[in-house]
């Protein structure tokens, strides 16, 4: 205020600085395009210039040499490109007391994007009320403008406002005191955890050497003992340049893993939970879900080797990987009284794959929440990197090496990297085309189908990568899945038959499975050489919902799932759709000769759906289809919710030089009908060349949005006497983006 231009000295800068920083400078692109304003004082220190980065949200710094300014220079360019972002949707532990409901504790994953070895992440808590997310002050705690949190957002944990700041608040700054940090490894045969042996301290380093922590002892490394101590936690380096502090506020970023909370006992109001989450640091955190303390953390031997690197946190052109799956929980609560009780029989464990962070898959039982114990770990030659999150469900085998439950972890065999070129493989994969079952309890490999002779079911098109977690269906409802789905690198999709009660060694109508390709829509499988438009990959896990078609008057089950290029999202090569496939034996279960035999579906047999409304799909079509813009492609798994099918498109910012927005990308919410893909709207007055815009909405947040998911709040407070109060209505939610379905009648959770 005041500023007119006339007293010299860039009297003016602060105010431009903040007005450009406080308004939408391009109000023709989602979300708010603001100016933040570095400034550099060279050999002089001018309080003008600290003003004007202050109020426009960037750093002052000072310089007085070739050597300080580009260390200035650098570390500008790294804030630009450090975004806040979570690409795993939030875990919100199921209503162990009522499991028509979720409860309303939210914990988030996030992390900033750096140039460094290290990406800071953090685990944050917020609540679910009023149909929102709010924080500890009860406040609205999302900025609808950028689809993450307000600068003055306070999370659960915090002692002040932390809002978009990955790095304030939240579990990263509850960790315990270095010296008595319980931090474990599988460092030897004992299965506990918490054995002298297996603990990550300088009183047990005997039990290592050097090359266990990726030290060949040069006097130019640190000591053993200075990575152990630096690994526990102590500011060895002085990492935030104040030598009066001596611990290391710090947690690795949860890229792509997807947190678990579990309830141990409590009460409705008040439940015990411990939440699980993993880092590409290369941890596992056992964190209180009410005080936000860490009881422990586990590093698999595996990654104990990257310890020095990010000791060091180089710049590095490659991300570092280390815990990046899923963390599934696998909970027996026999007498279903919500608490668990190892005297009961009831058991926790948890298991997670690495992702890029390697090819293993580890299964931890965390019956006793202190107490963790090694189940098992696997690897296998033929396995991918262990992208595949496990679905856990019970198969009726006869074979007596199925534990008691005969409760197995379905996974798919993984990623093969040969994907990280754009075009088809010529060969077939050498990684990762199999599915397994595995016993929860051993690890053992119950049942595999591949390629190879040695399956147990061999399917000798099984040839590309399975990357995503498979689908189970039970029809009849006894606990047992009868149906399968899941799709692969090729863009195949397979569907399989389990026949509950036969042998693993059967064959023929004796067989424990049969399955085999049922649609074909990428590559694999055409002829001559497939273009890249034509290369089209499933990442995603098949989405299945049984609908009634009331024109043929029949039901179908509907196997939807989009295609996208997930290992290269910012190529827009693809020519990506979504599809909506119609397999008709809804209850039948066909043989391995009518699978041999099956008439595979391709794009020409379903209906073009974009550009268009009241798409009728005849009985001589096989479902349909929605080409997407030539820069959208899916990148996560759809949600179908009451015949209505939601689903998330990604457009990478091929702009972002123009914009200073360090290539966030935008997000699309896809809403239609499961029957054609119509838009759920009003369709009776549609304006020509309006049809898709109504099939979608633009999302505010950037990075790769995670699935759409439903939510079934818990009354507030966690009790109620009766009425609607005590059956909130469902809330839906990408990421902390959450918006109202509009379902009818309050459907509860099943």
């Amino acid at each position: 205020a005041g500023c007119n231009g006339t007293g010299g000295d860039g009297e003016c800068a602060d105010d431009v600085a903040e007005y450009l920083f406080k308004n939408d400078i391009t109000p023709g692109i989602a979300g708010a395009q603001v100016v933040t304003t570095h400034t550099i004082g060279f050999s002089i220190n001018l309080p003008i210039l600290a003003e004007t980065a202050r109020v426009s949200g960037g750093d002052y710094f000072l310089a007085d040499d070739v050597e300080s300014l580009s260390l200035a220079w650098m570390k500008i360019f790294t804030t630009i490109n450090e975004e806040s972002l979570s690409f795993a949707a939030p875990a919100v532990a199921v209503n162990s007391f009522n499991r028509t409901q979720n409860f309303n504790d939210l914990y988030l994953t996030a992390f900033k994007a750096s140039q460094d070895t290290h990406w800071p992440g953090n685990l944050k808590k917020y609540k679910i009320a009023g149909g929102q997310i709010v924080d500890s002050l009860d406040q609205p705690a999302v900025n609808t403008a950028t689809g993450f949190f307000k600068d003055n957002a306070k999370s659960y944990w915090s002692i002040s406002p932390d809002g978009n700041d990955v790095q304030a608040g939240g579990a990263a700054n509850r960790m315990p005191d270095p010296a008595v940090r319980r931090l474990f490894t599988n460092q030897t045969a004992n299965n506990d955890l918490t054995a002298a042996s297996n603990q990550v301290s300088t009183g047990n380093s005997s039990s290592f050497v050097n090359a266990d922590f990726g030290l060949t002892g040069s006097p130019t490394e640190p000591t053993m003992d200075m990575v152990i101590r630096w690994a526990r936690g102590e500011d060895i380096t002085d990492e935030d340049n104040n030598p009066a502090t001596t611990v290391r506020n710090v947690m690795g970023d949860p890229l792509h893993s997807q947190p678990a909370a579990i309830v141990y006992s409590g009460t409705p109001a008040n439940p015990e939970v411990v939440v699980f989450a993993a880092t590409n640091d290369g941890y596992v955190h056992a964190i209180d879900g009410s005080s936000g303390q860490e009881l422990w953390a586990f590093i698999p031997k595996e990654h104990l080797p990257n310890l020095t690197k990010l000791f060091f946190n180089p710049e590095s052109s490659y991300k570092n990987y280390g815990v990046d799956g899923d963390i599934v929980p696998v909970v027996a609560d026999r007498n279903g009284n919500g608490i668990i009780e190892a005297a009961d029989g009831d058991f926790v464990h948890i298991i997670f794959g690495m992702r890029r962070g390697g090819d293993s898959f580890y299964s931890l039982d965390v019956t006793n929440k202190n107490s963790p114990q090694i189940n098992w770990r696997i690897s296998s030659p033929e396995f991918g990197q262990s992208w595949s999150a496990p679905t856990i469900a019970r198969i009726d085998m006869d074979d007596n090496r199925i534990n008691a439950d005969k409760a197995v972890a379905i996974i798919g065999g993984g990623y093969d990297t040969v994907h990280d070129s754009i075009g088809h493989p010529a060969m077939a994969d050498a990684e990762g085309a199999g599915i397994y079952f595995l016993d929860i309890q051993s690890g053992e490999v119950l049942w595999r189908t591949a390629a190879d002779s040695g399956a147990n079911l061999v399917l000798s098109g099984m040839t590309r990568a399975i990357p995503n977690k498979i689908q189970a269906v039970d029809f009849n409802g006894d606990g047992f899945p009868d149906r399968l789905y899941a799709a692969d690198l090729g863009g195949q999709i397979w569907r399989f038959d389990v026949f509950n009660g036969n042998t693993t060694t059967g064959i023929g109508p004796d067989a424990l499975v049969a399955g085999g390709v049922i649609a074909q829509l990428g590559a694999e499988g055409m002829n001559g050489n497939p273009s890249d438009a034509d290369t089209r990959r499933f990442y995603n896990t098949p989405d299945i919902s049984i609908f009634s078609d009331n024109i043929q008057n029949r039901r179908f089950l509907s196997i939807n799932i989009g295609s996208g290029y997930r290992a290269h999202p910012l190529d827009n090569t693809n020519a990506d759709r979504f599809y909506s496939i119609r397999d008709e034996d809804v209850f039948n279960k066909l043989s391995q000769a009518d699978y041999n035999s099956y008439n595979i579906v391709t794009d020409a047999d379903l209906v073009e759906v974009s550009g268009s409304v009241g798409a009728v799909i005849g009985a001589n079509k096989r479902g349909w289809m929605l080409t997407l813009p030539s820069d959208q492609k899916v990148l996560s798994s759809s949600t179908t919710f009451d015949n209505e099918v939601f689903f998330v498109a990604f457009s990478p910012d091929t702009a972002a030089a123009a914009t200073c927005a360090a290539g966030r990308g935008r997000n699309f919410l896809y809403h239609v009908s499961v029957t054609n893909g119509d838009p759920i709207a009003d369709l009776d007055n549609v304006v020509p060349g309006t049809e898709d815009s109504l099939r979608v909405k633009d999302l505010a947040q950037g990075g790769i949005a995670p699935s759409p998911r439903f939510l079934f709040p818990s009354p507030d407070g966690g009790v109620c006497v009766t009425g609607e109060d005590c059956s909130p209505p469902p809330l839906g939610c990408i990421g902390v983006e959450c918006f109202d379905p509009g379902f009818e009648n309050n459907p509860v959770r099943t």
